[in-house]
């Protein structure tokens, strides 16, 4: 069983990961440094500990990771917001990864409606002419969800590509995201690569 204070660098861990190129929440198992007394003097102590009482270490990993995600920008995540909106957003990203082949599936669904409408190609999704791609405005507008864009990089390696050839503010914001989540999720890459070329191609 988890203690509060496990909880607690859990959280910093986690934080750390997501505003930081140089910290990786695995290499250093998901703990920071910290001190016991300082974190018993914190006003939101008992926070913690009913998160230790009611969950597992993988829960609350999931319930952590869960707010950093949702957020548009992971990097300014404090504790305030994981208190007042986590249990909501942990509960909408366990339901989106009990079912992630069938969303993903709906996602490809909008991406070919899209590549219909406008009568583009595949390649065209990706192109960064004159602005932001078109897959990348699909994302923006809620279209198709960030676990969409992370297989889809799995696959075709795109971000390296978008990382050279766009420097604006969102896309920084949001391809640091993708790398920063990335490690947290195992996906079957050949599955849906399969499913892609099966829908997009």
């Amino acid at each position: 069983m988890m203690h509060g204070f496990d909880v607690y660098r859990t959280y910093l861990a986690m934080k750390l990961h997501f505003s930081s190129d140089k910290f990786d929440f695995f290499q250093y198992e998901g703990k920071v440094n910290a001190k016991e007394e300082t974190y018993q003097q914190r006003n939101d102590f008992y926070f913690f500990e009913t998160l230790a009482r009611k969950h597992s270490a993988q829960e609350i990993k999931e319930f952590m990771l869960a707010s950093f995600v949702a957020a548009e920008n992971p990097s300014k995540v404090w504790i305030g917001d994981i208190k007042s909106a986590g249990k909501d957003r942990w509960v909408v990203w366990a339901k989106l990864h009990q079912s992630l082949a069938y969303i993903v599936e709906q996602d490809f669904d909008a991406v070919v409606e899209h590549m219909e409408s406008t009568q583009s190609s595949f390649n065209n999704l990706f192109e960064t002419m004159g602005g932001h791609p078109p897959l990348l405005k699909l994302y923006v507008k809620r279209r198709i969800n960030l676990e969409t864009l992370i297989i889809l990089d799995m696959v075709l390696g795109y971000v390296r590509i978008w990382d050279k050839e766009m420097g604006d503010p969102l896309w920084e914001i949001l391809s640091f995201k993708i790398k920063k989540y990335k490690p947290f999720l195992s996906i079957p890459s050949k599955k849906y690569k399969a499913m892609m070329l099966d829908k997009l191609t």
